[in-house]
């Protein structure tokens, strides 16, 4: 027989009915002669997790220990591990009755949908191989990274980078590029033309290329487009 009496768990199952999810997209448990009153999986992805369980605190790190000896002299509370939680990954609750805990599944599933909504978001946040690799090339090749351009380097990147504009209207026509996309290249290229004047070299070359390198892959899709970016922004850097 579960540790929960069956209108709490009810209340619990109900709460998973909340927003895009249903009951019958979690796996839930109601365990017996455990301090777990409550256990619950987003099925499709189980590493989204929620407990519900009883917990013992005295207000330091020994709190499990003197549970365990003088349960009666430590305070018992109701604990919800949480994952996803409000803010990180895993979270801890405590409550003072059951109520609130039950409360939290709602909490729960809204972070689960938030969580997913964003982890496309999250998964760009780190740099990508060529991003990467281009970022380090400009440590091994630019000479005196800190030094600010000579009018004749000046006069290369600009000649260079009007070759680059050539070639992105080149791939409008060839490929049929959204214009919106191209624009936001093009405007790119001419912010990178009036930065030659303001930034040290290396900031310039890591800057500027690596907006212009994100902007050509997001435009160009596909495995081949990514690689004629990373080409024509090693071009871009070459002497």
């Amino acid at each position: 027989m579960p540790n929960l009496k069956n209108s709490i768990i009810a209340e619990i199952l109900n709460n998973l009915n909340y927003g895009d999810f249903c009951r019958e997209d979690f796996t839930v448990e109601f365990p017996d002669e455990s301090s777990e009153l409550a256990v619950i999986f987003f099925t499709a992805l189980p590493k989204y997790s929620f407990r519900i369980e009883e917990h013992y605190i005295d207000g330091n790190r020994f709190a499990s220990v003197l549970a365990s000896m003088q349960e009666s002299e430590a305070k018992k509370v109701i604990r919800t591990i949480e994952s996803p939680g409000d803010y990180r990954n895993d979270e801890k609750h405590n409550h003072q009755s059951i109520k609130p805990a039950v409360d939290r599944v709602v909490n729960w599933v809204e972070n689960i949908r938030e969580d997913l909504i964003h982890s496309r978001d999250a998964v760009r946040a780190t740099i990508d191989d060529a991003t990467a690799e281009f970022q380090s090339s400009i440590d091994e090749s630019i000479d005196n990274p800190g030094e600010y351009f000579k009018d004749q380097e000046k006069e290369a990147l600009i000649s260079k980078l009007n070759e680059l504009q050539k070639r992105v209207e080149s791939l409008e026509a060839e490929m049929g590029i959204d214009p919106s996309k191209v624009a936001a290249i093009e405007q790119a290229i001419e912010k990178s033309k009036t930065d030659i004047e303001v930034y040290p070299k290396g900031v310039w070359y890591k800057t500027a290329g690596t907006k212009l390198m994100k902007l050509l892959k997001e435009t160009l899709k596909t495995k081949e487009g990514r690689e004629l970016a990373a080409d024509i922004i090693k071009k871009l850097v070459s002497s």
